[in-house]
């Protein structure tokens, strides 16, 4: 038995501590039309929740935050990685007044080829994430909670 198996199984059972994998749920709702753009409400909201939008494409409706590291994870060829994540924020129009968000997680994990000198990881190849840590749907939905009380006060 190689280091990196008790490693691994240490890993998996800290996981498992943690929560089980599941499927990802997006957080949707419907909001009500503001005076101003709901993209604007929702670059603020998400500056204000501590995830500046990274890319804002108003002309889709979709925000993304940056790529953040979240953990460890083990790629498919069985290599230390980092699990990197971002949040997505979309928009569509309703054919009544107001918009459908939905707010979801992007995972993946990444390979790490290693660290500059100031601690930095170089990252190589990504194999994205289907299911996602119980705590990161918590994340998905407190983040697309208070998305929905900044769309909500904005329309006031």
């Amino acid at each position: 038995m190689s280091f990196a198996s008790p490693v691994r199984l240490g890993v998996v059972l800290a996981l498992s501590l943690v929560g089980c994998t599941q499927p990802q749920r997006p957080y949707t709702f419907k909001a009500p039309q503001g005076p101003e753009s709901p993209i604007d409400t929702l670059v603020r909201a998400l500056i204000s929740a501590g995830h500046p939008p990274e890319s804002v494409e108003p002309e889709l409706g979709i925000l993304h935050t940056r790529w953040e590291s979240t953990g460890v994870c083990y790629t498919p060829t069985q290599k230390e990685g980092s699990l990197m994540r971002r949040f997505t924020t979309t928009v569509a129009p309703m054919a009544s007044a107001g918009n459908t968000i939905t707010v979801s997680m992007d995972a993946q994990c990444c390979e790490i080829r290693g660290e500059n000198r100031h601690g930095d990881s170089w990252q190589g190849p990504c194999t994205v994430v289907s299911e996602i840590l119980e705590m990161h749907q918590r994340e998905v939905n407190s983040l697309g909670a208070t998305l929905q009380r900044a769309m909500d006060d904005a329309a006031k």
